[in-house]
């Protein structure tokens, strides 16, 4: 991790895949991605488990689900001091959460 990355981590009730389509749906970004990020190209990447947030190419911030087994996954959320604080952070992934959530009930 680079001097100037924070990361939130978060264990979430819900397949990675889940969690990453949540997180990639532009539809949900209001509710759970912090506001600079928005600005920025979201690149889904079912293979890695990641999505990504660009600006020309470079990454601005990831998420990674990672499985856990029994419908669990680990989920990281990096970005740079200058897009976001640790709070906001863990704001986000308890708002990705909530949205993960309400998906696995609505379907």
């Amino acid at each position: 991790m680079a001097a100037d990355e924070i990361q939130g981590m978060q264990t979430m009730q819900a397949d990675a895949d889940i969690v990453l389509n949540t997180a990639a749906d532009p539809t949900q970004a209001a509710a759970w991605l912090p506001h600079p990020l928005r600005a920025y190209d979201c690149v889904l990447n079912a293979e890695s488990h990641t999505v990504t947030w660009r600006e020309n190419g470079e990454v601005r911030g990831l998420l990674t689900a990672s499985p856990r087994g029994a419908g669990t996954s680990a989920v990281e959320l990096v970005t740079r001091q200058n897009v976001a604080d640790v709070n906001s952070l863990h704001t986000a992934l308890s708002a990705l959460e909530t949205a993960v959530a309400e998906k696995l009930t609505a379907g």
